[in-house]
């Protein structure tokens, strides 16, 4: 049985797309799921399955949502391993907890293409700062989120894919829970 993570795009948003997690539990585990656990309102589901690969894991996810809840939800899949290597991968070493609330990891469903990754370049510098490493993309944000100017540029149509962020207390906090067997 392998672990993995279900990252759930823009659900319990602002009073959109809302989704209880029993609910979310419930409708997941009639798939050939096990062990399905989730963690706070955000959208962020651990559950085993016999799967070796995530492949058609995030579709299936996406259908029985929109079957289920009547609405499309964006689903991004890390198996526990691939998010022990996001975790090792971190490329801002933090080190006071105050600094964990300023970062930030997107998972995007498609690695980015070359001239995408241009676009990037210019986010790269700065106060606030970003890195795609493989499928994730890292955000430090020198002050806040909400006070940067990064917090409104479109990511995900910069980079031609879905993607969902999660800051580094929730991350780990989700791998912290998966983990468990």
């Amino acid at each position: 049985m392998n672990t993995y993570i279900a990252w759930l795009r823009g659900i319990n948003v602002g009073g959109n797309k809302v989704i209880k997690m029993q609910d979310l539990k419930t409708a997941l585990g009639t798939l050939s799921f096990r062990n399905v656990r989730t963690y706070i309102q955000s959208g962020n589901v651990v559950f085993e399955s016999e799967a070796l690969t995530s492949d058609g894991l995030a579709e299936m996810i996406s259908v029985k949502i929109r079957e289920t809840f009547g609405f499309a939800v964006p689903v991004m899949i890390r198996s526990l391993e691939e998010l022990e290597a996001v975790i090792a991968g971190n490329p801002f070493p933090l080190s006071e907890p105050e600094e964990f609330k300023r970062l930030y990891v997107s998972f995007l469903a498609a690695e980015p293409a070359a001239e995408a990754l241009e676009k990037l370049r210019p986010y790269g510098q700065g106060a606030d700062q970003v890195r795609l490493i493989g499928k994730e993309m890292y955000t430090y944000y020198e002050v806040s989120v909400s006070e940067s100017p990064l917090f409104k540029v479109p990511f995900d149509k910069l980079l031609g894919t879905e993607l969902t962020a999660r800051n580094w207390n929730t991350l780990n906090k989700v791998a912290a829970l998966a983990r468990k067997p």
